[in-house]
């Protein structure tokens, strides 16, 4: 076993970091720099919305069901060279989705750009992780969410000048630079982190498994309100994944080497973090689903300004992630898990109140909230579910990690978009007092969700015991 070593050497440790995070940085600025070019694509090549959406959900869902088989694989194999062939894909994708001769082209070559992100996020935390010893780990995984918030931001208004000077494909050769950058610097600073156990007796048939449930149940989640949720569509969808999901947890629980070792989910530190940590990002595409309406509709707030109030939760999320990862190193992760939860759940009681005042106070407030909850909350949280795991599982953790984020992107849209359409119907534009109706039945939502992961996470035991699981 060959597993890295920095001697203490902390100028090292941040070269590595940075070095990964240009990778972070890069896939995260595309997964938000698309979506500004979407009304430019539909134009062009007049699509539904219904085709154009998957642009971006195909990307999420490749993403998504193949994150824990890639980052098992990287637990076998070199994750220096699992990175780096990431960084490959992703930059090779990225051009091809430039010179994409049609639509369908452009979302065949995201599917492919997808299967780089996904390497790249199944390798950043378990490189970190390998990198900084037990006990500093907080502070880099909390700069981490950092770079994430930041390429949220920037993604948009980048997006937005590119597509102004040079057209959409720009929007995707702009990832070529970075992903030269990165492959140049990984190849001379990563040292190689590798087992030596290669992929002989790795879990193929479980791969597959989890591959249809979690694409079937997804595709159900996203497209629900398009097919109906109970027509003869959803339905399959949902028996396939049920069917897949149980052929699964059979196959993993008889499997000698399992992709997931399920046993895992029996230590209250791994499954509690993974759960509240499933319920922060539900809770955090509340907001970013309906405010966009509420402001539009109700307040009749100029897109301009529009962009500016929205930025209130990035940009405090960007000041806080930081503060929360080193809380974690300094007193624990316990404080700052609770705290940011219980700021999440006073956001979403400040968005329940706001009304058809338009009051700008409570609307940056909430976000304002929103933002330093989860700034607090989430790099504490991966540090107690990462250090729950022994050092030899933490590409696998980190893969689960990053899956639990994208699937709950994906279930808040959709369970929030399903909460207002029970409030106000299927109609376009809204009456006031309709739309807060609506409003706050998805606020009420948000509230329960957020009561119980602060419950949650307050219950936790303070201590992180060390699992009892083989590290093979």
């Amino acid at each position: 076993m060959e597993l890295v070593s920095t001697n203490g050497k902390s100028a090292y440790r941040w070269m590595v970091f940075v070095t990964v995070v240009i990778g972070t940085f890069m896939v995260n600025v595309d997964s938000s720099i698309v979506n500004v070019a979407l009304p430019i694509l539909q134009l062009q090549y007049r699509v539904t919305a219904g085709v154009l959406q998957w642009v971006v959900t195909g990307y999420l869902l490749m993403i998504t069901a193949i994150l824990p088989m890639l980052g098992s694989l990287s637990d076998r194999l070199d994750r220096k060279k699992m990175f780096i062939t990431g960084i490959l894909v992703f930059t090779i994708a990225s051009a091809l989705c430039a010179i994409s001769p049609d639509f369908y082209g452009l979302v065949v070559f995201r599917f492919i750009q997808a299967i780089g992100g996904a390497l790249i996020q199944a390798n950043v935390m378990s490189i970190v992780s390998f990198t900084f010893p037990e006990g500093q780990r907080g502070r880099p995984l909390g700069l981490i969410g950092s770079v994430v918030a930041i390429g949220t931001i920037v993604g948009p208004a980048l997006g937005g000048i590119l597509i102004g000077i040079l057209g959409w494909r720009s929007i995707f050769w702009v990832n070529v630079p970075f992903g030269v950058l990165s492959v140049v610097l990984s190849v001379i600073i990563l040292p190689p982190i590798s087992k030596g156990i290669g992929i002989k007796g790795f879990d193929w048939w479980g791969s597959g498994w989890f591959f249809v449930a979690t694409m079937s149940l997804m595709v159900w989640i996203s497209n629900g309100g398009s097919f109906g949720w109970t027509s003869l569509t959803s339905i399959l969808l949902l028996l396939i994944s049920a069917l897949s999901w149980a052929a699964f947890i059979r196959w993993e629980w008889r499997h000698q080497r399992p992709l997931i070792e399920l046993s895992m989910f029996r230590m209250p530190q791994f499954s509690i973090g993974n759960i509240v940590g499933y319920l922060s990002y539900v809770v955090m595409m509340f907001p970013a689903m309906i405010l966009p309406l509420y402001l539009h509709q109700v307040v009749h707030m100029p897109v301009s300004l529009m962009g500016l109030i929205l930025m209130a939760q990035s940009v405090v999320m960007v000041l806080f992630a930081p503060i929360g990862g080193w809380l974690s190193d300094h007193i624990g992760p316990y404080f700052p898990t609770v705290s940011g939860m219980t700021l999440v759940t006073l956001s979403m009681l400040t968005f329940y109140f706001m009304g058809d005042s338009g009051n700008y106070l409570m609307i940056v407030g909430g976000q304002a909230l929103l933002g330093a909850g989860l700034g607090l909350f989430t790099s504490p949280n991966n540090v107690v579910v990462l250090e729950s795991v022994p050092i030899q599982k933490t590409g696998l953790t980190g893969s689960l990690i990053a899956t639990i984020r994208n699937f709950g992107r994906v279930t808040g849209v959709a369970f929030a978009m399903l909460l207002f359409q029970l409030a106000v119907g299927n109609l376009v534009h809204y009456p006031a007092a309709d739309f807060i109706h609506g409003l706050q039945l998805v606020f009420e939502g948000g509230i329960a969700f957020s009561i119980v992961g602060t419950v949650m996470v307050t219950l936790r035991k303070r201590t992180v015991p060390h699992p009892k699981i083989s590290p093979s």
